[in-house]
């Protein structure tokens, strides 16, 4: 018999560690499994960030949303991911999630499913959100590392955050902008025009595209790669409506 195999070289793919199915899996149990999943695929390419709404995990999975802060608290309990809360306008809005390497998950201890941390020596004191015990020894080691992992996220998170806040902006001309969000050539361009002609900028001419992508011999633009292509040929067009008797939008 012939079969179809799937083709990994597709980029509407993701991943998730071998390890944790080796053993994570069985220890954090199927609700912490099942958001797992969710998160791995809503990541970020680079930043491994994402910030699916709690209700949108358990909508993918037909679940309660307590089972998914059952599993997102037994994630954390692992080290698996680390949870921030951005602000807006001095306000805790959206919740953004951050996978963690592998190398720095709470190992596994057989027969019991709490978290050890072991480095090779018997130390004392609690455990840390880095999973790192906490002792006199090594106390200001560790506070200097938290400080250097909290400032390398927080860069990522603007970076990222900055580029996923003009990806939602294709949501009303593209019924299928959540695939841009781990596209890695998309967010690329939007790296490349952020650059070159600011966040503001870009913002303006997203705010825009749906209505000129209705009107007659406009460039019809539903992409970043798109945008970067078509660019040129948009900004005269809406120059020399300007020029024309004001009918379709106000610039």
């Amino acid at each position: 018999m012939l079969f179809k195999i799937r083709d990994l070289r597709k980029k509407d793919q993701f991943k998730i560690d071998d390890a944790y199915l080796n053993g994570y899996a069985r220890v954090c149990g199927k609700e912490a499994t099942l958001v797992y999943t969710s998160l791995c695929r809503h990541a970020e390419f680079h930043s491994q960030e994402a910030f699916p709404s709690q209700a949108k995990i358990a909508y993918e999975h037909k679940i309660a949303i307590r089972t998914v802060r059952k599993g997102l608290k037994k994630l954390t309990q692992y080290n698996i991911i680390v949870i921030q809360q951005e602000r807006m306008k001095g306000k805790f809005m959206n919740y953004l999630y951050i996978l963690l390497d592998k190398s720095v998950w709470k190992p596994l201890t057989m027969g019991t499913d709490s978290p050890t941390v072991n480095h090779g020596h018997q130390t004392k004191g609690r455990l840390t959100a880095y999973g790192v015990r906490s002792t006199k020894d090594n106390k200001q080691q560790r506070i200097t590392n938290i400080k250097d992992n909290k400032e390398e996220i927080a860069t990522q998170s603007v970076a990222g955050k900055e580029i996923n806040d003009l990806i939602d902006l294709f949501k009303e001309v593209n019924p299928s902008y959540e695939r841009l969000f781990r596209n890695k050539t998309q967010r690329a361009c939007l790296e490349r025009m952020v650059k070159k002609h600011s966040k503001e900028k870009i913002e303006w001419v997203l705010n825009i595209l749906p209505k000129t992508n209705q009107i007659k011999y406009a460039p019809t633009i539903t992409t970043p790669l798109q945008l970067e292509d078509k660019l040129g040929l948009w900004l005269a067009f809406i120059q020399k409506e300007k020029n024309r008797e004001p009918k379709f939008i106000k610039i």
